[in-house]
């Protein structure tokens, strides 16, 4: 929502096309599942990484090797952005967005 907010103040994204895109959205977060911010991840995010991250990026990629451990399961990052990217790779994730 952050970011369709920026795009909104930055294209002067019109109502009707703002309102298409949130409905977009909500309809993808009905569909993933949400993970809380907690210690152990803050934790895993202030670990040594591959590559140059800055802490957003950092905690994003911990959540994800975190779920990744917990879960056992094949887990793949969305991302556009290529830092992130770069790292997610280095740690063996599957990478898609980019």
């Amino acid at each position: 929502m952050r970011a369709l907010d920026r795009l909104r103040m930055q294209a002067a994204l019109a109502d009707r096309d703002l309102a298409g895109r949130r409905e977009a959205i909500f309809q993808l977060l009905a569909q993933v599942e949400v993970v809380e911010l907690t210690r152990p991840v803050l934790a895993r995010a202030a670990q040594p990484m591959p590559t140059r991250l800055g802490t957003l990026d950092a905690i994003h990629l911990a959540t994800a090797l975190l779920w990744r451990e917990g879960a056992s399961i094949d887990l793949a990052m969305a991302t556009h952005d290529a830092a992130l990217g770069t790292a997610a790779r280095a740690f063996g994730l599957r990478v898609i967005g980019l």
